[in-house]
């Protein structure tokens, strides 16, 4: 108990208070967190138990869940989360603890957990077999050798494996693509892949009777991705999006895979993505660098248009000086704490400034005020497109005293946030010139739409507007929404040019990925704002 109780002191240091409660599953309270406060929820679970569930706040809350010795197991929020989705399949039975801490501010917490009911998964077909190295594995089963013999030989250079051409002369490889194959061992279910090169959650397959999973792709040589393994989903008795979210109970870093990402700084095995950079992958030299670069200065906007308060940062380049009143080009970028920890955008503007590849540009750095009003905000709103044009830039003049030409003022984003840059230049063209789109979610429409990809409609029948575009998607992005992510671009692509618009798009050997977005991000900045 004491050794519990010193970890639990650990993981809530610099937290006044600890109180325990201990509620029966399901449960939904609210919770008031004084600033500083912790508050200690008992979970015992069993050994495959799905705990999940719901929490939100009206403050930033720290939400970690620990084990039976007060060990962290698995954090659930980011630094400055308000809210959060609870999914966690219990990997042993034991008594485990869910500790929400409050900030510096106090915090009201609504929390909604609940053991999911399960159903027995499916079984899975084991498809022809591309790999030599798999096929040799299998033939040493079935010859007598013991798994950890087998899983020792096949995992002896690490995962995923990588077979060239030469290695793989049967399945006919093109000179430009690799055949590579995930691996896990120890599942007694199931296992799916989360992230690329599927959308769809591709499963892994038994290798003969043994708790060895594999899964072939062949894969262009530039490739850029990252991943998760989950083991075990719960197959839940739900809806669809319910059984895709369960995927998030299990799904964690492939644990021989020495090459790990963590976009958020929390280091455990849930929190770690795996990467796999073929041998042309894109170059992500422009993320690297050492000497110091100016600090952003964060502030918060309540705007009167959307009824919210939201983070804002600026960050200004060396030889940009706030109160100069000099004309700077100005990139502002959506999801604004995801552009400078996911990707780090100052480094980027930085070396690409330094290069001389683009001027001293200003930067800002927009949020929302939660996941919730993202999915609201972003997807071509009009009343977010006149916040940014009618609220946000004047507060940037006002903070800055420089000055903007909407020729020279470039929207950013990836998903939604490349919709919302287009959408929002589309609505204030004047403002707003330049648009950079990652992974843009041009499928979307309206719920009460007749087609998908309505913002392409609309600028496919509107005359010619003052913008210019640079576009990216992802090869491996055939499934995302109702047209695709892919498809939707390349028909966007397609609008624009017939319509005169000055328009680029490049499509790279990826998913919907902050990994390859971070890699690729400069070439859209160069293209838009260099000379």
């Amino acid at each position: 108990m004491l050794k519990r109780m010193n970890r639990l002191a650990l993981a809530v240091a610099g937290t006044a208070l600890v109180t325990t409660a201990a509620w029966a599953l399901p449960l939904q309270q609210t919770l008031s967190l004084p600033a500083g406060e912790t508050r200690v929820v008992d979970l015992d679970l069993a050994q495959g138990d799905y705990l999940r569930g719901q929490l939100s706040g009206n403050g930033p809350v720290k939400a970690l869940l620990v084990d039976a010795e007060g060990a962290p197991v698995r954090h659930l929020t980011r630094t400055g989360d308000v809210d959060a989705r609870v999914a966690f399949r219990a990997p042993q039975g034991q008594a485990y603890q869910l500790v929400l801490s409050a900030g510096n501010a106090p915090v009201q917490l609504s929390l909604a957990l609940e053991k999911a009911p399960l159903l027995a998964p499916g079984e899975v077909n084991t498809p022809e077999m591309d790999s030599p190295q798999v096929r040799r594995a299998l033939a040493a089963l079935k010859a007598g050798q013991s798994v950890d013999e087998v899983w020792s030989g096949l995992t002896a250079s690490g995962t995923p494996l990588i077979e060239w051409p030469q290695d793989v002369p049967e399945a006919e490889l093109a000179a430009n693509e690799r055949l590579v194959t995930f691996l896990w061992r120890g599942a007694r279910e199931r296992v799916l892949m989360l992230g690329a090169p599927g959308y769809e959650h591709d499963p892994l397959f038994r290798l003969g009777n043994s708790d060895i999973w594999f899964r072939s792709y062949r894969l262009p040589s530039d490739t850029r991705m990252s991943y998760k393994l989950a083991p075990d989903v719960p197959q839940v008795a739900g809806t669809e999006r319910e059984q895709r979210v369960a995927i998030m109970a299990t799904a964690q870093r492939d644990p021989l895979n020495p090459n790990q990402w963590s976009p958020d700084g929390l280091n455990d095995r849930y929190n770690l993505n795996s990467i796999l950079e073929l041998d042309q992958a894109p170059s992500d030299q422009l993320l690297k660098g050492d000497r110091p670069l100016p600090n952003a200065r964060h502030y918060r906007l309540s705007s009167e248009r959307l009824g919210s308060t939201r983070d804002v940062d600026i960050w200004l380049p060396e030889g940009v000086e706030a109160g100069s009143g000099d004309q700077v080009p100005l990139a502002i970028f959506f999801d604004g704490a995801e552009y400078q920890s996911r990707i780090p955008t100052p480094r980027i503007l930085a070396n690409l400034i330094e290069s001389g590849q683009i001027p001293p540009t200003a930067a800002v750095f927009v949020s929302n005020p939660s996941r919730a009003a993202r999915r609201t905000e972003l997807p071509c709103n009009a009343d977010f497109a006149d916040f940014m044009a009618e609220e946000l830039l004047p507060f940037v003049v006002d903070k800055t005293a420089l000055r903007f030409s909407g020729d020279k003022t470039l929207l950013a984003g990836a998903s939604f946030g490349g919709l919302a840059s287009a959408c929002t230049a589309y609505r204030y063209p004047q403002h707003f010139g330049l648009v950079l789109s990652q992974s843009g979610s041009f499928w979307w429409s309206p719920t009460d739409a007749e087609r998908p990809e309505w913002l392409n409609a609309q600028l496919a029948k509107s005359e010619l507007l003052p913008i210019r575009f640079y576009l990216s998607a992802g090869r491996f992005e055939t499934d995302f929404g109702e047209s695709g992510i892919l498809n939707a671009n390349r028909q966007l692509e397609q609008i624009l040019q017939i319509k005169g618009y000055p328009v680029k798009l490049e499509e790279f050997s990826a998913g919907h990925d902050y990994f390859h977005w971070r890699a690729t991000l400069g070439r859209g900045l160069v293209h838009l704002l260099g000379d």
